[in-house]
């Protein structure tokens, strides 16, 4: 399937590009392109990380949210019986109003 080269003699070009020497400017344009690239991967990498981070809070954070709300469901029904009574007790209170306790200041016998 593949073509084994013989390891015996230099690869021929016909390119005569391939010929000349680098320059400087070529060289320099090469190592700006590879800090380039080493900015990216390093970027990507910190990317990653907080990415991690994140999904472990998310999960940590879904695993809370089952707990409350088996908390709530355990508890539903009692929290509605006892807004049912209060409102029910709201209902058959006279309506002057709500009842309210006296303030620090009333209780001293001191009027604002």
């Amino acid at each position: 399937m593949w073509k084994e080269l013989a390891a015996t003699g230099p690869l021929k070009t016909t390119d005569p590009a391939a010929t000349q020497p680098v320059t400087e400017e070529e060289l320099a344009s090469i190592f700006d392109r590879l800090d380039a690239a080493r900015d990216i991967f390093r970027q990507n990498r910190d990317l990653r990380e907080v990415l991690s981070r994140l999904e472990t809070e998310t999960r940590k954070l879904r695993i809370r949210n089952a707990e409350l709300e088996e908390i709530l469901r355990k508890y539903a029904p009692m929290l509605l019986d006892a807004a049912t009574t209060m409102g029910l007790a709201a209902k058959d209170a006279p309506s002057s109003g709500p009842v309210r306790a006296p303030s620090r200041w009333q209780q001293q016998g001191r009027v604002l």
